[in-house]
C-alpha cells in the first residue's frame, strides 16, 4: 500500500493525458483530497516539491492547483513568474486568488496584455482568469483599458473574451445567446467583432460597448483605447 505522500506524488507528478487535461481543464485531473490526506508535516514537505517542481520548470498545471490548495503565500512571486512567461496564466490567475487576492501584482499582467509576444492561447488564458476570478477593483486601473484594446486585436478569439471580461467586469449582460445571424443582429457588439480585418468595425464595437456598460462604473474605472 502506498503512502500518502507516495500518493500525492503520483497524482502530482504522475503521466496524465495533457491533451484531455488543457480540453477538459486541469481541473478534473488534479486530486486536492490526497492533500488533505496528508499530515501538517506532509504538507508542508509536498508545498516544497510543487514548489520545487515550478521552479524548475517540470511542472503543469496540477502543481500550480496543489499550491492554490495548500494556501502557500510562499508560491506567490513564483505563480507571477508563470504570469511573466505564459505558463498556464489561468491556472497561475487562479491560485493567486486562492491564495491571496491582495497578493495580486497587475504590472505583470498588464506587461503580458501589452506585450507584441504574447499568443493568442496565452491572451485568452490571462483573459479567461481575470473574469472569473477577479473584480475592478483588484485590476487596477490599466489593465481594463488593455483588455478593451484587445477589442481590436487581429485574432477573433482574442476580441471574443475581451468582450466577455469587459462585460462581466463591468457588469452588463450580453444580449441572450441565438442561434446563427439572430445572434449576430441582437448581440451589435459581437456582430461587429466577428468580422474578420475590419478594423473601423472593431473601433465602432468599442463605441458601442462604452455606451452599454454603467456609466456609473465606467466613471469610476474609465476605459480608453490606449
Amino acid at each position: 500500500m502506498q503512502s500518502p505522500l507516495a500518493l500525492f506524488r503520483q497524482a502530482y507528478f504522475g503521466p496524465i493525458d495533457q491533451y484531455l487535461a488543457w480540453h477538459d481543464g486541469f481541473d478534473f485531473f488534479t486530486d486536492r483530497a490526497c492533500l488533505d490526506a496528508l499530515t501538517p508535516t506532509e504538507q508542508e514537505q509536498a508545498a516544497a516539491e510543487l514548489l520545487a517542481a515550478v521552479r524548475a520548470r517540470t511542472a503543469d498545471a496540477r502543481a500550480l492547483l496543489g499550491l492554490a490548495h495548500l494556501r502557500c503565500t510562499e508560491a506567490l512571486p513564483l505563480l507571477h513568474d508563470c504570469l511573466r512567461r505564459g505558463f498556464y496564466s489561468f491556472y497561475a490567475l487562479e491560485a493567486i486568488a486562492a491564495i491571496s487576492p491582495a497578493g495580486f501584482y497587475p504590472p505583470i499582467v498588464a506587461a503580458q496584455l501589452r506585450a507584441r509576444t504574447s499568443t493568442e492561447h496565452q491572451l485568452m488564458d490571462l483573459l479567461l482568469g481575470l473574469r472569473t476570478y477577479y473584480t475592478l477593483p483588484q485590476l487596477g486601473p490599466t489593465i481594463p483599458s488593455l483588455i478593451f484594446r484587445l477589442l481590436a486585436h487581429s485574432e477573433s478569439l482574442v476580441r471574443y473574451h475581451a468582450l466577455r471580461a469587459l462585460r462581466h467586469l463591468y457588469g452588463t449582460a450580453p444580449p441572450p445567446e441565438l442561434p446563427g445571424a439572430a445572434q449576430l443582429r441582437a448581440d451589435q457588439v459581437f456582430g461587429l467583432i466577428c468580422e474578420k480585418g475590419l478594423f473601423t468595425n472593431y473601433a465602432k464595437a468599442q463605441r458601442l460597448l462604452l455606451a452599454e456598460l454603467p456609466a456609473a462604473t465606467l466613471a469610476a474605472y474609465p476605459l480608453i483605447a490606449r
